[in-house]
């Protein structure tokens, strides 16, 4: 989710300071930076859920969304790619949260 609030919200916060007038420079290296190091933390946190439930599948598919992801904030971009990233990127989040809670869910049975 950060990485999606690192992309759309500071873009959203940039387009609504220009309708109020203001005018704000953004260093497109910084910003894609932060949109790459967010997705990474989201495989991250996926592999630590992967340590709970064993089941590899959301790990693999929060590491293709954040493929994806770099592809396109550090090579070439292209939108559907990088919507297709993100779109990996919460699916797996949200499969690896029901798997956590299935996984505790046995532990205490």
């Amino acid at each position: 989710m950060l990485s999606i609030v690192a992309c759309y919200g500071t873009l959203f916060v940039i387009s609504v300071l220009s309708l109020l007038g203001v005018s704000l420079t953004l260093h497109t290296g910084a910003w894609a930076g932060a949109i790459v190091l967010f997705a990474g933390l989201a495989v991250v946190g996926t592999a630590l859920g992967y340590r709970c439930h064993r089941v590899p599948a959301p790990l693999i598919l929060a590491g293709i969304g954040a493929g994806l992801i770099i592809w396109v904030m550090l090579g070439s971009f292209n939108r559907v790619l990088e919507l297709l990233g993100f779109a990996c990127l919460i699916t797996a989040a949200i499969w690896d949260w029901r798997l956590k809670g299935r996984s505790v869910f046995r532990q205490h049975e």
